[in-house]
């Protein structure tokens, strides 16, 4: 028997297929139209419209009373659902309808198999079924229930549910109630651990909707020996490119070791307020950091099982920028915290300082003569100490040609600082330095084209001259207040490997004569006129990629210094890094640094297991220690992490383990962009 195929203009709704006056294709074995006015389609039915395919053994289409009833093999496909039953029926407008024996996907999101689905408009109730996040494939956990309520982007409500793990079941409620939308307020999943300080530990939030471009989250901190608090934070987004977040912190702390040998007293509350905000108007910019702790020692015991503990300062600050097409002017007010410190007494603070700077731009329009403009102006306060206000005006005058693969670029800086000491105690109240460098860079371009890469030769002279002024009875606020004179020639050979597939190797070689008895390496004065043997490699060439930085000195003939980092794909599955720090210390004021990180990834389909160890070389133990581990089911994630710290002043060693469980994936979602309500 042949197959028929109609295509037919009118209104049909096939469980939201909703056509008006649209063409609907239908094949099956059978098509008829009978007396009453019932249309039957039979065998392999299949109905098309777009990409949305309906399939049945049997359709009868009952115009009169606008209902279409299905039976055998039913499969209906859309882009949000995808199911299949044994029989059911659907009216016209696919508003309402019921199907039995159910398996599928509702919403592009949800896994469900019931006995029965009624479809009432937007809303969805199944009976005696099951229902997750998890795909058939990954049917890990899910909710049976006998009756469930799911209503398009809003909730899903169950009663009488069983939460099963692997068919197992691990809770029982007669209510449960989960988001079908992009936000809802509820409970969030909690972390649980212990450290050093807590033999457990809980992080258990609660996530509140405000309007749809604002929310909160409200987390409880619970730890059975250091105490209990609270943190709220609130987050607006005020517009596409502007937002507004807040962070308020409070903690009633017990009394414990991790106060021994400081020299405050154990303090019961504890707090920290910080926030960050960017608003943006056509050239106008205002930011606003800020971060203010209780104390000095805040970070490193509340935060303990995080980098945060390591912490040294805060910084608030607010920055206003004014974008013009010739000059920008930003005023910032700049506050630090120190935390190495039991007071902020002799910190030092920028408040306010005041940016001026002229775009740079040609003299003549035909001639490759630049000038631009920087005027910094700051006061510096301390609460005690030496206070001030420094203008600092840099004039920069530039010229730059190339030719034939040649590019020469001289530079003339004329720079005038001009001081004002607002502290009592100080006796000349101000003070004016001059300066004035002269900088050329030649440098010549060679490209070399092969089959399978663009080589790239690029020798470099650069010579630089910095007037050496008296800079002794300046004040000194920070680095900009003893510019290093110079008279020095440097040599560069650049030799760059740039492949079609993005792989790349850079390699540098250089070194310097200095016309002075002495040079500068960082902010450190070395004597001799012969400068290190400077050697930098870079390359990422089929995954595998790494850097190497190191220092040879022609005086002392040895590597005085030398950075590596080499990441190694092992396998597909397993990568190895290490990396390599290593300080004579003659270039700096620390002593001699040598330590070594060792790292290990492990990916696994959806398990990763991490892992790094550093260890001071130089002194023989062990600093630092940590082990990840993840299993991402996509509709799940399990984390578990492990991490232990030794201090070699204190002699004591920290030790952290959290674990976070992500069952139905409600972590916190952003703030809609749009402020419409």
């Amino acid at each position: 028997m042949g197959r028929y195929i109609i295509t037919i203009f009118g209104v049909l709704g096939l469980f939201l297929f909703s056509f008006s006056k649209v063409p609907v294709s239908i094949e099956a074995q059978k098509i008829e139209r009978k007396k009453s006015g019932e249309i039957l389609a039979e065998g392999d039915v299949i109905v098309k419209y777009g990409n949305r395919i309906l399939e049945a053994d049997k359709i009868i289409y009952n115009k009169k009373n606008r209902i279409i009833h299905l039976e055998g093999n039913i499969h209906l496909k859309t882009d949000r659902f995808d199911l299949k039953a044994e029989k059911g029926w659907i009216d016209e407008e696919g508003n309402n309808g019921e199907f039995f024996n159910v398996k599928g996907v509702v919403e592009k999101y949800y896994y469900i198999k019931a006995e029965k689905i009624k479809k009432l408009k937007e809303k969805y109730i199944f009976y005696d079924g099951e229902f997750s996040t998890c795909s058939f494939e990954e049917y890990d956990w899910y909710i049976k229930t006998k009756k469930g309520i799911l209503i398009k982007d809003d909730k899903v409500e169950f009663y009488n549910i069983s939460l099963r793990f692997c068919k197992l079941p691990v809770f029982f409620s007669p209510y449960f109630s989960y988001p079908a939308s992009g936000r809802k307020t509820g409970f969030l999943f909690p972390q649980i651990g212990q450290d050093s300080y807590n033999d457990f530990k809980i992080l258990q939030p609660f996530y509140l909707i405000l309007t749809r471009h604002s929310d909160m989250t409200f987390t409880y901190d619970y730890r059975n020996k250091q105490g209990n608090g609270l943190d709220i934070q609130y987050r607006n987004k005020l517009s596409s490119d502007s937002f507004y977040n807040g962070n308020f912190s409070f903690f009633t702390e017990n009394t414990g070791k991790w106060w021994e040998n400081r020299t405050l007293p154990p303090l019961k509350n504890r707090w920290r307020v910080s926030g960050r905000s960017d608003l943006h108007y056509e050239d106008f910019d205002l930011s606003l950091v800020y971060d203010f702790p209780s104390d000095p020692y805040y970070f490193e015991d509340i935060y303990n099982a995080t980098d945060l503990r390591y912490k040294s300062y805060t910084k608030s600050q607010l920055i206003t920028l004014i974008e013009r097409r010739r000059f920008t002017l930003e005023i910032n007010f700049d506050f630090l915290y120190d935390l190495t410190k039991d007071n902020n007494e002799l910190t030092l603070q920028r408040l306010p300082e005041i940016r001026f700077y002229l775009k740079k731009k040609r003299f003549f329009e035909n001639l490759p003569v630049y000038f631009d403009f920087l005027s910094v102006n700051t006061n510096f306060y301390r609460e005690k100490g030496e206070s001030g206000i420094r203008s600092d005006n840099t004039l920069n005058l530039e010229i730059f040609n190339s030719f034939y693969g040649f590019s020469n670029m001289f530079r003339i800086s004329p720079r005038t600082t001009f001081y004002y000491m607002t502290s009592k105690a100080t006796a000349d109240k101000t003070a004016v330095r001059n300066l004035f460098s002269v900088e050329n860079r030649l440098r010549y371009t060679i490209v070399k084209k092969y089959s399978d890469f663009f080589h790239s030769i690029i020798p470099e002279v650069s010579l630089k001259r910095v007037s050496k002024v008296s800079q002794e009875d300046l004040p000194f606020f920070d680095r900009e207040d003893r510019v290093k004179d110079a008279y020095d020639v440097d040599f560069s050979l650049f030799n760059i490997l740039n492949f079609e597939n993005s792989d790349f190797l850079s390699w540098e070689i250089s070194t310097g004569y200095t016309f002075n008895r002495y040079y500068y390496l960082g902010n450190n004065r070395l004597r001799g006129h012969k400068k290190p043997l400077k050697n930098r490699v870079y390359f990422s060439i089929n995954r595998f990629s790494g850097e190497n930085t190191l220092y040879y000195d022609m005086e002392f003939k040895q590597i005085v210094r030398s950075i590596t980092t080499f990441n190694i794909p092992v396998a597909s599955w397993l990568s190895y890094s290490i990396s390599h720090s290593y300080d004579k210390g003659i270039f700096s004021s620390i002593p001699t640094t040598n330590q070594i990180t060792n790292s290990v990834s492990v990916r696994y389909k959806n398990i990763s297991l991490s892992g790094s160890v550093l260890s001071n070389i130089k002194l023989g133990y062990t600093q630092r220690k940590s082990l990840a581990f993840t299993l991402d089911r996509k509709c799940w994630r399990l984390n578990l992490s492990y991490r232990e710290d030794y201090n070699g002043v204190t002699g004591k060693t920290f030790r952290s383990v959290v674990v976070y469980i992500n069952i139905l994936r409600t972590d916190i979602k952003l703030p809609f962009v749009s402020r419409t309500l």
